[in-house]
Parts: C-alpha cells; structure tokens; sequence
C-alpha cells in the first residue's frame, strides 16, 4: 500500500496564534492527525490553559509557547522552544495578527508600526530563523483576509498588512522552492472569532457574508482548518506562493437571490 499523501503523523508544527479561534481549530485538527504541535500565544492565558487541558485529555502531542511577536526577543522565544525540544520543523503556519480597527483619517504611524510588525516583520524574522531547521518538504502556511484585495470598512492598517503578507509568501515561495520549503497562504471569509466582537458593524457583516454566500452561511472553522491541514501534507506539493481563498464562494459570486 502506498503512502498516504495527506499523512502528518509526527510531523513538527509550530500554530502562531494558536489557543483560539482558527488557530485553535487548525492546532486542534493538525494535532488530530498526529502532528507534535507547538500553539504560540500572548495575551489569554486562560484560553491556553484550556487548550493545554483539552488536547491533553485527548492525548495529543501539543504545547503552548507563550510570546510577544511585537518584540525580537518574542520571536526568538518561539524559536528557541521549538528548536530545542525537536531540532526541526516540519511546517509553520502563521496565523498570529493584530489589528487596528478606524479610518484611514484616525489612523497614525504607531498604528501601522504595531500592526505591520505582527502581521509581517514578526513571520519575516520567523521564517528566516526556522528555515536552516526545516528539511526539504517542509510547508510554510500564512493565514491572509479579504482585505488583502479589496477595501473593508475601517480594515486599512490590516488590509495592507495583509496585502504584504501575501507578497512576502509569495517571494518565500520562488526562493526557498530550492531548498525544498513550500509557501502558500489561506484567505478565509468572515469567521465566527472574537474578532467579531470589537467590530461595530459586526451584525451587519455576518448578515451580508451570509446573503451573499452560495452556501448560505458562513465558513466554518473547521472547514478553514481542514485546508491547512492539506497545505501542511505532501498532498500539496506542487503548490507554490498561492492564495487560496475560502469564503463559500461569496468573492466569486456577483448577485445572490
């Protein structure tokens, strides 16, 4: 029998952002599979220590690294933890972001700074510290947005990140495919997370992703999670430096009835 394309087992994957949300959800089903898994976190450390006691009453493989990735030093933190209990790293998938949620006019440079050094110069400084760590076949996974392509309603200072993120995946992809390292991104739709809950005109948007999905409702988790899986498995070799977008067709579809 051949080999199963889509198998992960004991594969090393370092989840930024990790202990909630759809880092949680993509932690929860690479760990599923039998992946060792590393979830990085900062601020909540209550939804870590209930990630911690769910996957271990499951009995996954996983650990939780808590890091500031405003910083160096945090960056470095992540790194050295993996490093040391593994010594390789088989995929990194970055989902860690911040956000500064006005207008472009309410917007200042400290605004951007701190978005942009989360949501690109800390998966910069990562990826460029792990990549002497990880062997030919490895994956490289960033989570982009909607915004990345088109305006959103006070999303600028994410948007553009985003847009970056997108850019800089791409360049790993065309340099590091020597080296055997693969990099691709996953674009979600609107997803039911806590960022939902600072967003004013949140009911809004889940009414208008809902009407204007094909599906008739919004992206699950899982589903979401389910993609990455795939992109971290041999199964996507031969992808490289693309956006793939999982919104239930909403960005496909010009009129909804």
């Amino acid at each position: 029998m051949g080999m199963n394309p889509f198998d992960i087992n004991e594969k090393t994957v370092l989840v930024t952002g990790g202990t909630r949300g759809l880092g949680r959800a993509i932690a929860w089903q690479l760990a599923q599979q039998g992946a060792r898994v590393f979830a990085g976190y900062f601020q909540n450390e209550e939804a870590a220590e209930k990630f911690r006691g769910d996957t271990t009453s499951k009995g996954y493989s996983c650990s939780t690294i808590r890091a500031n990735l405003m910083t160096t030093s945090g960056v470095q933190t992540l790194c050295d933890h993996v490093i040391r209990e593994c010594g390789r790293l088989d995929a990194l998938v970055y989902n860690a972001a911040t956000g500064v949620h006005k207008s472009l006019d309410s917007l200042s440079q400290r605004h951007l700074s701190g978005v942009w050094q989360v949501n690109v110069g800390a998966f910069f400084e990562l990826s460029l510290k792990l990549r002497p760590f990880m062997p030919r076949g490895s994956r490289i996974v960033a989570i982009s947005s909607e915004g990345a392509r088109k305006a959103v309603n006070h999303y600028g200072a994410v948007g553009c990140s985003k847009a970056a993120l997108e850019a800089l995946c791409r360049q790993m992809a065309v340099e590091w495919a020597a080296h055997g390292i693969s990099a691709n991104l996953v674009s979600p739709g609107l997803l039911e997370t806590d960022t939902l809950t600072v967003l004013e005109d949140a009911n809004a948007r889940v009414q208008h992703e809902i009407k204007s999905s094909p599906l008739g409702r919004m992206v699950h988790l899982e589903e979401v999670a389910r993609l990455v899986h795939f992109l971290c498995s041999s199964a996507s070799e031969g992808l490289l430096g693309q956006t793939i977008v999982i919104d239930g067709g909403k960005s496909i579809s010009a009129f909804v009835q």
